[in-house]
């Protein structure tokens, strides 16, 4: 399943749950609009206004209390999507044989020298699993020379490269996790606005 009908799934789940909240949450405010009303109706010939307004604020009080409920429900909901889809992705990315691997480390690696427009010396970090793709892909490029050190990055990388200067003063991160990072703070986003509207 690519990427995008992966997400196009998850946000046909996430409206879907949404909608469910929302509906639950508009019948919940009716149920207290409509007891509220009673309670005004039956008051209205017997108190004076300051227990009148008494009751508006308590009303008031109520709806603001459900829609900060609500608010708070959307907000789990956001952040759970967004953590499945996370996992689902690492999963995946996990799961990506030597090939295609070794293509997408030769792409970050060539996006980051463009980047970094210099001729100094650079240290490249990888996954240990990618050790010898990376080898052969500075090889393909004919960057080997310039290749001080490659370092074995932690396993929470999942994989991708980070390259740095040698003397430290500038690095890019193209690792999968922070790229998976940038790519859900858009899909954050995007659940925000055209799910939870706003």
């Amino acid at each position: 399943m690519s990427l995008e009908a992966l997400r196009a799934e998850i946000l046909k789940k996430a409206r879907a749950k949404a909608d469910a909240i929302i509906k639950s949450a508009e019948e919940e405010a009716k149920k207290i609009l409509d007891e509220a009303m009673r309670e005004y109706s039956r008051r209205y010939e017997l108190v004076k206004e300051a227990e009148l307004r008494e009751l508006r604020d308590e009303l008031s009080k109520k709806l603001s209390e459900k829609n900060l409920e609500v608010s708070m429900r959307l907000l789990n909901l956001k952040n759970e999507i967004v953590k499945e889809l996370r996992e689902e992705i690492l999963s995946k990315i996990k799961e990506v044989g030597n090939a295609e691997r070794r293509n997408s480390l030769k792409k970050l690696i060539t996006e980051c020298l463009n980047e970094l427009h210099t001729e100094q010396k650079i240290n490249v970090g990888v996954v240990e699993r990618d050790v010898p793709l990376i080898k052969d892909v500075l090889r393909e490029l004919g960057i080997e020379g310039r290749v001080k050190e490659i370092k074995i990055l932690p396993p929470e990388s999942v994989g991708g490269v980070l390259v740095e200067l040698e003397d430290g003063s500038l690095g890019l991160d193209n690792t999968y996790t922070t790229r998976l990072e940038r790519l859900l703070s858009i899909i954050y986003k995007k659940l925000n606005n055209e799910v939870f509207g706003g």
